[in-house]
C-alpha cells in the first residue's frame, strides 16, 4: 500500500463510487414507490464519484473545478445522504442550520483557495464538515425509537461511527503535520485516510442495501399479514352485509347492470312488488313491471354509468296487482364475478307522498275558492282526486233536502272532455231509481264495485255516458246528514281501502271548503245588496244623493286628471208642492218615478243620474261639454213634459226646470259645481219654469 499514490487511489475511490452509485440506482427503480429517500441516497453517491474524479485530476484541471468544486461536491454529497437516511427512516429533521453550514463552508474554502492559499487549512475544513453531517447521522441513528429499525441500522450506526472517528483522526493529523501545498504530494496518512473511506463507502452501500431489503421484507410480511386480517375481515363483512341484506326492513336487490338481471333480492322487496322469491329471481325489474314508465329505468342506468351511485330518486312504481306506489331509488355499482352489478334499495314513500298532496290541495282548493264559483271548485276538486287515486273519471253528487233525490252536480275536466258525452249536469236523479253508484247513499258507507260488469244490480248507462270498469263512490257527511256523494273510477288497478281513506279524507276537505264558499257568497251577496241599498234611493231606485257625491267626486278627480271635459245637470219638478197637495203622496212619489225612468231612459250608460232630495235630480255628464249638456237637458224637459204615463194616471201636465252647468279648473269640488246648476235651475224657475238655462259668470 505505501508504493500506492494518491492519484491511484482517488481513481479507485471514484470507480468505487460509481459501482455504489449503480447499485443505489437498482434499489430506487425498484423501491421508490415503497420508501422514501433512496433517491437522495443515490444522488450522494453520484455526487461523490464525481467530486472524487475532480480531487484525483488535481494539477491537470483548474483549481476551481479540482479545489472548490470539488470539494463541495463531496460535502453536499455526504449532506445528501444525511437527508437521504432521515427521510428512508422516516424522521423529519429540518435541515436549515446544515444549508447554512455548506454556504459558509464554500465562502470559507473559496478563501483558502484564493485568497489566502492554505492546503492544511482546507483539508482541516473538510473534514470538520464531514464529521458535522456524519456525526448528526450517528446522532439520528441512535436516536430511533421503532424496534424494527433499530435492529436494522445496527451495522450502519457502526459504519458511521468509524466514518466519525477517521475524520476527527484526519483534523488531529493535518492541525499537527504540515501537509504542504498539493493535495497529491502529501504524507502517506492521506492515502489511508482515502482508502479508509473508500472501505466506509462501499460498507456502507452494502450495509444500506441489506437494510432495504430487509425492510422490504418486513413490509411484504406485514402486507401478508395485513391481507390476511382483510380476507377474514372481507368474509366476516360479507356474512354481515349477507345477513343485513336478508333481514332489512327496506327493500333491496342485486342486479345486473347490463341486462337487469335480478342476482337476489330480501323478502321486504318481495313484499313490496307482491311477487314470490321464484318470480323474482331470474327475471328484470323491467319484466316484472316495477317501473310504471320504463324510461325512468334508462334514466337511472345512465345516471350510475356516469357517476356509479345514485341517491333517492323519486319514480312511480307498479306492484303485481297493478297498484300505483311512489318509490325511492337508491343505488351503488358493484362488481361480481368481474361483472357490472347495482346494488338497489327503494322505500315506498306513498303514504308519505298522499300526506303532502292532501295538505298541497286543501291549500289549492282554499286558494281556488276565492275567485271561482262552487261548480268551477267541485270540477278542480274532482281533477286532484283524479291525479291523487289513478282514477280517469269523477263525478259530485248534492243530495237534496229531502234524502231522497241527487243532483248531479259537477263532472270531473277529463270526463267532460274524453270520456263522457252524456247530457246530466244538474239533472235530478231519484235514489230509489238511480245504479249502483247510489248504493254509498242507501247504505251510508263508501261502496266499492271493482268488477262493475259483472254486477248483477246496474242500470243500463245513458247514451254518450263513459264505460265504467270499476267505481268507488264516497257519501259525505255534514252533522250525520249525508250531504252529497263523491265518485271515482276506471282506476287502473283495483280500488283498496286505502282508496277510501284517501277519498273520504279529501272529499271531507272539499265539502268544508264547499261549505264555506257558499257562506261566504251568500255573506257577500248579503253585502253587495246592502251596499246597494246604501247607494240606492228606495223610491226612484237610481243613486241617492250619498252615491252621488261619492261617483261625482271621482268624475271631478278624473276631468281634472286628464283635462277632460265635465257637464253638470240639475233639474226640479214644477210645482210639486201642488201635487201632493191636492193629488196626494201616493202620486207624487208616482211622479218622482216617472221623473226618475225617462232620465235613467234619456241619457249614457256612463252618465250618473241621482236623486238629490224631494224633487230635485242631478245629472253627471263625463266628457261632456256644456253645449252639449243643455241639448241632452233639453230632450230630457221635452221627455218629462211628454211622459205618457203621468198625464194617464196623473190627468196633469208635468214639467221640469233645469239649470246647466261646466267644471272649470277654478272649481275646487262637486259642492261649487252643484252650486253654479242650482243657480242657473233657478233662472229657469224664476224666468217661467220648464226651460233650460246655463250658467255664466254673470249669475256667479
Amino acid at each position: 500500500m505505501l508504493n500506492l499514490d494518491l492519484r491511484t487511489v482517488l481513481l479507485s475511490y471514484t470507480l468505487c463510487n460509481l459501482i455504489c452509485a449503480v447499485v443505489t440506482f437498482s434499489l430506487w427503480r425498484q423501491n421508490r414507490s415503497r420508501f422514501g429517500g433512496l433517491g437522495l441516497c443515490m444522488t450522494n453517491f453520484l455526487l461523490n464519484f464525481v467530486g472524487i474524479l475532480l480531487l484525483s485530476l488535481r494539477g491537470i484541471i483548474s483549481d476551481f473545478l479540482s479545489i472548490v468544486l470539488g470539494n463541495t461536491l463531496l460535502a453536499a454529497a455526504t449532506l445528501l445522504l444525511y437527508m437521504g437516511l432521515a427521510k428512508f427512516l422516516e424522521r423529519k429533521i429540518n435541515q436549515v442550520h446544515n444549508y447554512i453550514f455548506l454556504g459558509l463552508y464554500v465562502v470559507l474554502q473559496s478563501w483558502f483557495t484564493y485568497g489566502n492559499p492554505d492546503l492544511q487549512y482546507r483539508t482541516i475544513l473538510f473534514s470538520v464538515v464531514i464529521v458535522f453531517f456524519i456525526g448528526q447521522i450517528v446522532w439520528m441513528l441512535f436516536t430511533i425509537h421503532d424496534s424494527f429499525i433499530f435492529t436494522i441500522i445496527k451495522e450502519l450506526r457502526i459504519i458511521s461511527i468509524f466514518y466519525v472517528l477517521l475524520g476527527v483522526g484526519r483534523i488531529i493529523y493535518a492541525s499537527v503535520i504540515p501537509q504542504g501545498d498539493d493535495l497529491l504530494k502529501t504524507r502517506p496518512f492521506e492515502t489511508y485516510v482515502f482508502l479508509g473511506f473508500q472501505v466506509i463507502y462501499v460498507s456502507a452501500t452494502f450495509y444500506f442495501f441489506l437494510m432495504v431489503n430487509k425492510r422490504l421484507v418486513h413490509k411484504l410480511e406485514a402486507d401478508i399479514v395485513e391481507r390476511r386480517n382483510t380476507e377474514s375481515e372481507l368474509l366476516l363483512s360479507q356474512e354481515k352485509f349477507l345477513k343485513a341484506f336478508i333481514n332489512s326492513p327496506d327493500p333491496m336487490l342485486i342486479s345486473r347492470m347490463e341486462d337487469g338481471l335480478i342476482l337476489d333480492a330480501n323478502e321486504a322487496f318481495e313484499r313490496l312488488v307482491g311477487h314470490n322469491r321464484a318470480e323474482v329471481l331470474g327475471s328484470t325489474t323491467l319484466k316484472l313491471g316495477i317501473w310504471a314508465n320504463p324510461d325512468e329505468r334508462a334514466k337511472v342506468i345512465k345516471h350510475m354509468e356516469t357517476f356509479g351511485r345514485l341517491r333517492e330518486y323519486e319514480f312511480l312504481g307498479r306492484t303485481k296487482e297493478g297498484q300505483v306506489i311512489n318509490l325511492v331509488y337508491s343505488g351503488e355499482t358493484i362488481i361480481i364475478n368481474s361483472e357490472k352489478c347495482l346494488i338497489s334499495i327503494l322505500q315506498d314513500v306513498s303514504s308519505q307522498k298522499v300526506s303532502e298532496r292532501i295538505v298541497q290541495i286543501r291549500l289549492d282548493l282554499w286558494e281556488y275558492s276565492s275567485d271561482h264559483s262552487i261548480i268551477e271548485l267541485m270540477t278542480r276538486a274532482l281533477d286532484l282526486l283524479e291525479d291523487l287515486t289513478f282514477s280517469k273519471i269523477s263525478f259530485f253528487h248534492v243530495v237534496l233536502d229531502d234524502g231522497k233525490d241527487l243532483l248531479l252536480q259537477a263532472w270531473s275536466t277529463r270526463t267532460k272532455e274524453i270520456f263522457c258525452k252524456a247530457e246530466g249536469e244538474n239533472k235530478h236523479y231519484s235514489l230509489d231509481k238511480a245504479g249502483v253508484w247510489g248504493d254509498s247513499v242507501r247504505e251510508r258507507r263508501p261502496v266499492i264495485h271493482n268488477d262493475y260488469a259483472k254486477l248483477a244490480t246496474k242500470n243500463g248507462l245513458p247514451e254518450g255516458h263513459a264505460p265504467v270498469i270499476r267505481e268507488l263512490t264516497v257519501p259525505i257527511f255534514y252533522k250525520n246528514k249525508i250531504e252529497a256523494v263523491l265518485g271515482v273510477g276506471n282506476k287502473d288497478s283495483e280500488y283498496t281501502d286505502k282508496d277510501v281513506a284517501l277519498i273520504e279524507n279529501v272529499s271531507s276537505v272539499v265539502w268544508t271548503i264547499i261549505r264555506q264558499k257558499q257562506a261566504d257568497d251568500k255573506i257577500l251577496q248579503l253585502n253587495e245588496k246592502l251596499e246597494s241599498l246604501a247607494m240606492t234611493d228606495e223610491l226612484t231606485k237610481i243613486a241617492n244623493r250619498r252615491a252621488f257625491f261619492i261617483k261625482g267626486a271621482e268624475e271631478i278627480t278624473r276631468a281634472r286628471r286628464y283635462h277632460l271635459p265635465l257637464s253638470l245637470i240639475m233639474l226640479d219638478i214644477d210645482r210639486f208642492k201642488l201635487i201632493n197637495d191636492t193629488l196626494g203622496h201616493d202620486s207624487g212619489d208616482f211622479a218622482l218615478q216617472c221623473v226618475a225612468t225617462t232620465l235613467v231612459e234619456g241619457v249614457r250608460e256612463v252618465d250618473i243620474v241621482g236623486r238629490l232630495g224631494g224633487e230635485e235630480f242631478g245629472v253627471i255628464l263625463p266628457n261632456t261639454k256644456i253645449e252639449d249638456a243643455k241639448k241632452l237637458a233639453e230632450r230630457l224637459r221635452i221627455a218629462i213634459a211628454d211622459n205618457s204615463d203621468l198625464k194617464t194616471k196623473l190627468k196633469l201636465d208635468i214639467t221640469a226646470s233645469f239649470g246647466v252647468a261646466e267644471y272649470l279648473v277654478q272649481i275646487k269640488n262637486l259642492d261649487e259645481l252643484l252650486k253654479n246648476s242650482d243657480t242657473a235651475m233657478y233662472k229657469a224657475k224664476n224666468g217661467g219654469r220648464n226651460r233650460v238655462e246655463l250658467f255664466t259668470s254673470e249669475l256667479g
